[in-house]
């Protein structure tokens, strides 16, 4: 594989902070975009001359010393810098391109910050004045120069097809080495490596037809002109729903460990817009009309509203690990049943764990500990359950897990 046409460098930003009266503590520091806070305290702690690791920094721990660097973060924010003052004013910019070799972390504008005479005979104690070149070569020390990367798309080169910021390459980043290589070898194993497109698998229309028992029985009994509203929530009557439970020959009330299927039902139902409502009255839309007959095509759908519970907050990064690690169990079948999940998700959270992370948030790091993250998997898929076999995991479940982690 060609991996050279893969390499790029990581994007910086630049970090204006300053001190409201003070224009002397001004420094305007460069970072790579996915570096952790406590860099830039330490580089501006040391471009002030100030240690970047001072025992005022533990006896301050308590504080928040965050700097939000995602690209969603405030134009403007505040933080603590211990040794320098309770608030420092944080204005951030960029991105920047950087170049192969240069300091990760600089001074920008260094010529700009006033040079001051040194004390003679007062090296051993005083705090040292500023020059551009001891500070940046300090800091190239500190925290090395910009490195070749390669790009998230090299995986597909390399055989596992993960596309970019997929979930599954996020997965794949939090992991050490050799489980990210058993990872790997394990999505080739159970096939999950395969881009095909669902429409396109041969199965595809199979699986649609399986997987919408529900919506047909809930489309039937809407029928072409509708109902009225719920009073209450504005949308189906929850009678509506119960009959085409009852009709499917589900339970009508959850049973342990699985959702309510009439909640699970309605959901689905209008996470998909098989529905809408017009005039009073819930109707079935042209999507909902092609659902119930089968089509694989507005069977896209579903699997997009699989996907999209990890997608709440628009960003990569907001993908919660649960989601990606609970539809990787159904897609390669570690869990045969739903009483399974929880305790492979918590399998695949220590297995991350073990990873490289310090802890620290940066700007691809995925969201975990959220607790209810099985769960909405769990209702989700239950929809799509075959008549009499509410919540029994199929290869169609199966198979729409496997899609929505592409």
């Amino acid at each position: 594989m060609e991996l050279s046409e893969h390499v790029h460098v990581t994007w910086a930003l630049h970090v204006e902070m300053s001190v409201s009266g003070c224009p002397e503590l001004t420094r305007v520091i460069g970072v790579p975009r996915d570096a952790p806070s406590y860099w830039l305290i330490e580089a501006y702690r040391l471009s002030l001359g100030l240690d970047p690791e001072a025992p005022e920094l533990e006896a301050d721990a308590g504080r928040s010393l965050h700097i939000d660097l995602c690209p969603w973060r405030a134009p403007t924010q505040q933080v603590s810098v211990p040794g320098v003052a309770d608030v420092v004013d944080v204005v951030i910019s960029g991105p920047y391109a950087t170049r192969m070799g240069d300091p990760r972390v600089t001074v920008v504008d260094a010529e700009s910050v006033p040079v001051l005479p040194s004390p003679v005979g007062s090296w051993q104690t005083q705090r040292p004045a500023f020059r551009a070149e001891h500070v940046g070569f300090e800091l190239a020390q500190r925290f090395g120069l910009v490195q070749p990367r390669l790009d998230p798309a090299a995986c597909g080169v390399g055989g596992d097809a993960l596309r970019p910021f997929s979930p599954l390459a996020a997965l794949c980043q939090g992991l050490s080495p050799v489980r990210r290589l058993a990872l790997l070898a394990h999505l080739d194993d159970a096939e999950l490596n395969d881009p095909v497109p669902f429409e396109e698998t041969p199965a595809g229309s199979e699986f649609a037809e399986s997987a919408t028992a529900g919506i047909r029985m809930l489309v039937a009994r809407i029928g072409p002109d509708g109902v009225d509203q719920d009073p209450t929530d504005g949308w189906l009557p929850r009678a509506i729903v119960s009959d085409a439970v009852d009709a499917l020959d589900w339970p009508d009330t959850a049973v342990p460990g699985l959702p309510d299927p009439a909640d699970a039902l309605a959901s689905l139902a209008r996470r998909t817009k098989a529905m809408r409502r017009l005039r009073g009255h819930v109707v079935v839309t042209n999507l909902g009309r092609g659902l119930a007959d089968g089509e694989v095509r507005a069977f896209l759908r579903i699997i997009d509203g699989v996907r999209a519970l990890g997608r709440e907050r628009l960003f990569p990064s907001a993908w919660p690990r649960a989601v990606t690690l609970a539809l990787l169990a159904v897609a390669d079948g570690s869990a045969s049943t739903f009483d399974e999940l929880v305790g492979v998700v918590a399998r695949g959270e220590a297995a991350v764990e073990e990873g490289p992370g310090d802890g620290r948030f940066s700007e691809w790091s995925p969201r975990s500990g959220d607790v209810s993250a099985v769960q909405r998997v769990v209702e989700s898929l239950c929809a799509l359950s075959s008549p009499s076999a509410f919540g029994s995991i199929t290869p169609a479940m199966r198979a729409v897990a496997r899609a929505a982690l592409q």
